[in-house]
């Protein structure tokens, strides 16, 4: 009967923060409960493991970058009030939100007095 060394998940998580790979630190035990449910070879889970932390350091850049820059926080176009300025083109800027300049290389300018909308229809999606 073959014996399985015993795994130290404290010691893990504490390696794991010297690498500052925080988000695996904080969640090692999942990780391995759904290696283990999932019955993941190594290198699957190795990739799992990557996958999230990747994922989590992504996240924690946009937050990051949304609050340094300023823009007011929870704008979306789902809660943007069209009644407030009929004059704004939905459709544009539904199109605008598609991200389809980015990939044609166009500027898009957005003007106007104050209070109009312009900050809220700028935020990145």
């Amino acid at each position: 009967m073959s014996r399985r060394p015993k795994v130290d998940l404290d010691r893990i998580s504490e390696q794991c923060r010297a690498l500052k790979l925080v988000h695996t630190a904080e969640c090692v035990a999942e990780l391995v409960e759904e290696a283990s449910r999932e019955e993941l070879t190594p290198v699957s889970f190795f990739e799992l493991v990557l996958d999230r932390e990747l994922e989590r350091k992504n996240e924690r850049r946009i937050h990051t970058t949304l609050m340094v820059s300023g823009l007011p926080v929870g704008k979306t176009l789902e809660n943007f009030d069209w009644s407030f300025r009929p004059r704004v083109e939905r459709s544009k800027i539904e199109s605008l939100a598609t991200c389809a300049y980015v990939r044609e290389a166009q500027n898009v300018l957005f003007i106007g007095p104050p209070g109009v909308g312009k900050s809220h229809c700028e935020i990145p999606r």
